[in-house]
């Protein structure tokens, strides 16, 4: 049951927002005084349809999106007969119409002959044919053509803003953000991981006695712990727990991988860096810049404040240096990937933002102050607000603290993202650890409404200011994070799962991403409509219809085939059976 419930609950949350953009174009359209002969939402054959004054609502088979017809808004097809020779050969000239106004008030007074010879035509001819009647996209002004197309794109944004604004009203702030869970999604070949038998899928839930409470905690906990024998307990599945003997490598510079056998190796490159002429993999370390050393913790002591080692063994001598960086920026790793997900919540307490810190308390001898921002808590994500918080808080307090462990918290202050440090278990709630947070008010959710609506519209130009900053990185999180159709209504299944009012909050950001989405101006897209609308009344006359056509089209082929490659991996993410959300 529970399937088909998220199936519906996935099909009918797409086919609203489709349903909404386009009622945005059909009541703009109808503002304009442009006719609209068809309504449908998917595409392909009917299933379905209705008429109501002069248009026809039809649902379609494909729900992969929809469309409202109007009259002259697509190019005058060629080698169709004209309209009025048509009407001639159908109704006889008696009763043909002498002008378009007395065509249109046919339509509209359903006189059973004109409207029998309406019907017998192929719908893509007569639409064209009937180009110049009254009602015609093309006779429309500039502005008045702009307000229809953006009535598709505003539709979704009032409709994100009142979800958005009455969601916190009600519930109170829901955020969703990704998380890193302590599991492990890939385990990689010849890595301590794989040769102590973690496999894909497995929970970490403690390492050496001590509960991990998410994916970068795992990580800050393994990190004081290279070339020693940790025990990690693991779950998998089925709930079955087992625990297996690792001993994490050491990494410098994102680059080099040292590993403890006999002694130190360097074992693997992680780029196309080859060893000095003459050396080869695994090469010995002996000494580094001098010092003998036999154990990876002293290595990670020499490179936490060095740019340049000079290794020595028996091969011979192998200088290395931290690149860009300004240090190797030594880290224990396993071999394995963590796997990422994304947890809808709602807060109605009080937002993350601390108001003020007592004095001499577990908060402030961290270092928070008042004006922070706090983001993760032993990569716990906090930010949602105090009850998220107090759940890390509660969970910390309950496990005991390893030798030497301090745990990490991550604020916002100034606008920048600021490390603090905590050397002792926190106290279970935000009371006792010593911050007062700002409560939600309405205030407070229109501001969060607000900026998410911005941060939203702003995607577009992050994502195009990272292309220019990085490209190989950007492109390389786009195709690792983007999701096309499948995975949309893989990520509404899940969420419908979780609660009716997450459900809705996930619509409302749909809907705001693609109104955001149709704004670009690609070919196909409302972005590229009003450019071509706007570069027409620019130079005194409107594009070529056939050429804007073609251009639409190819327009329409290059992001049907982004869909194809992207739903390739919605596929693959699901055969493996991965999840998108918490």
């Amino acid at each position: 049951m529970s399937i088909v419930v998220g199936l519906l609950a996935a099909l009918l949350s797409f086919g609203f927002i489709v349903f909404i953009h386009e009622m945005g174009h059909f009541l703009a359209a109808r503002w304009a005084g442009i006719r609209t002969p068809q309504f449908a939402i998917g595409f392909g054959p009917k299933l379905f349809s209705f008429d109501w004054r002069a248009t026809e609502f039809s649902l379609r088979l494909l729900p992969v999106g929809g469309y409202v017809l109007m009259v002259g808004e697509d190019p005058q097809m060629d080698g169709v007969e004209g309209w009025r020779e048509q009407f001639a050969a159908a109704t006889g000239p008696v009763n043909l119409p002498t002008t378009p106004a007395a065509v249109l008030a046919s339509l509209q007074s359903q006189d059973p002959q004109v409207v029998a010879f309406l019907r017998s035509l192929p719908q893509e001819k007569l639409y064209h044919e009937l180009g110049d009647l009254e009602g015609n996209f093309n006779s429309k002004s500039t502005w008045q053509k702009t307000v229809v197309i953006m009535g598709g794109v505003f539709m979704n944004y009032m409709f994100a803003v009142l979800l958005l604004l009455g969601l916190g009203m009600t519930k109170g702030l829901c955020s969703g953000q990704p998380e890193h869970l302590a599991r492990a999604k890939v385990v990689m070949p010849d890595t301590p991981a794989q040769r102590a038998g973690l496999k894909a899928d497995e929970n970490m839930l403690m390492v050496d006695g001590v509960s991990v409470v998410s994916g970068t905690d795992f990580v800050h906990q393994m990190s004081g712990k290279v070339g020693q024998l940790v025990r990690v307990t693991v779950e998998d599945k089925k709930g079955q727990r087992r625990d297996l003997q690792m001993a994490p490598d050491l990494m410098l510079a994102n680059q080099f991988v040292f590993a403890q056998g006999k002694g130190i190796e360097l074992t693997k490159l992680r780029d196309e860096t080859a060893p000095p002429k003459g050396i080869k993999l695994p090469y010995q370390v002996s000494s580094v810049n001098g010092k003998s050393l036999t154990e990876l913790t002293e290595l990670r002591a020499w490179a936490l404040n060095s740019k340049e080692l000079t290794l020595d063994g028996p091969q011979g001598v192998w200088k290395i240096d931290a690149g860009k960086a300004r240090t190797f920026g030594p880290r224990a790793i396993v071999g394995i990937e963590l796997a990422g997900v994304t947890s809808f919540r709602f807060e109605s307490k009080a937002t993350a933002l601390v108001l003020e810190v007592r004095p001499g308390s577990q908060a402030a001898r961290a270092g928070v102050q008042a004006g922070d921002q706090l983001f993760y808590l032993q990569g716990v994500l906090v930010a949602s607000g105090q009850t998220q918080l107090e759940e890390c808080l509660r969970s910390l307090s309950q496990r005991q603290a390893a030798p030497n462990e301090s745990f990490q918290l991550e604020v916002e202050r100034d606008g920048k993202l600021k490390e603090l440090f905590m050397e002792e278990i926190p106290q279970p709630t935000a009371e006792a650890w010593g911050v007062k947070l700002e409560p939600i008010t309405p205030r407070v959710v229109v501001r969060a409404t607000a900026t998410t609506m911005f941060n939203i519209m702003s995607v577009p130009y992050q994502l195009f200011k990272n292309l220019v900053d990085n490209a190989r990185a950007t492109m390389k999180e786009l195709k690792e994070t983007s999701t096309g159709p499948i995975g949309i209504m893989q990520t509404i299944f899940e969420v419908s799962h979780t609660g009716l009012a997450e459900l809705l909050f996930l619509v409302a950001l749909l809907n705001a991403f693609i109104a955001t989405f149709n704004l670009l101006p690609f070919p196909a897209l409302d972005g590229s409509r009003i450019l071509f609308i706007w570069l027409g009344a620019l130079r005194g006359r409107a594009i070529d219809p056939e050429k804007e056509a073609r251009i639409h089209f190819v327009g329409i082929l290059l992001l049907l085939s982004v869909v194809f490659l992207v739903s390739i991996g919605d596929v693959q993410r699901l055969i493996a059976g991965n999840h998108l959300m918490k």
